[in-house]
């Protein structure tokens, strides 16, 4: 165990110790592995869907509010229970590795003793993963990027430690693959609903009530 937890923090080192620059890319980067993005996708696939009468981006709306409702329901606890310092704030560790680690996403990291796991990593891991499920090798070549990324950056920003990002990336794809497994069975069901009058408005209403309820739970965490 000794080992891991050393290769854990020389990780950690080893990232945080890149060159840093507060760029917009950054930004855009801290911006596209949040929970709010992936709602926006959500949405974006449920009005394209909608509009084009493409079924596809429909069912992958849902598709998204299944696995981002699972990944909540897993998450919120985990992070409400495992007390774990974030690397900015452990004046321990900066000892033990002779640097001073700054927090560098104050804006999603400032709960000090909400590190474990990283929410990044597993809402791109989630949503990637089931966007990829939906249209193949084209999405992979498109996304696939992603998730190695947010492993990288948030110990890189010095929010997590690589096992936070490791563990946000084995969460979620375990999420993923139930997602990946219910969903056939909650696509038919909503498919026999269709010809009844007004789905088209529930399925808006409960986008909606998702959104609304999804946003206040990200509010609740940064």
């Amino acid at each position: 165990m000794e080992y891991f937890i050393k290769l854990d923090r020389q990780l950690l080192k080893w990232a945080y110790q890149r060159r840093f620059e507060d760029s917009a890319y950054v930004k855009t980067l801290i911006f596209m592995g949040d929970g709010p993005f992936w709602m926006i996708t959500l949405f974006i696939s449920a009005l394209a869907g909608q509009l084009l009468s493409n079924s596809s981006l429909i069912q992958l709306s849902i598709i998204l509010m299944l696995g981002l409702a699972l990944g909540n329901f897993v998450f919120t606890p985990l992070k409400g229970y495992v007390k774990r310092l974030r690397p900015y704030a452990d004046r321990e560790l900066h000892k033990n590795l002779n640097i001073l680690i700054k927090n560098r996403d104050p804006g999603h990291g400032s709960k000090e003793l909400e590190s474990f796991p990283s929410g990044h990593v597993l809402w791109t891991t989630i949503c990637v993963s089931l966007i990829c499920f939906q249209y193949g090798l084209i999405a992979v070549i498109l996304l696939g990027w992603m998730i190695p990324t947010m492993i990288f950056l948030r110990p890189y920003l010095g929010v997590h430690y690589p096992s936070d990002a490791l563990a946000g990336l084995a969460i979620g794809i375990t999420l993923a693959a139930i997602t990946m497994l219910i969903s056939p069975m909650v696509l038919n069901f909503l498919d026999r609903l269709k010809d009844f009058n007004g789905y088209i408005y529930g399925y808006w209403v409960f986008i909606t009530i998702f959104l609304i309820v999804g946003f206040k739970s990200w509010l609740k965490r940064v």
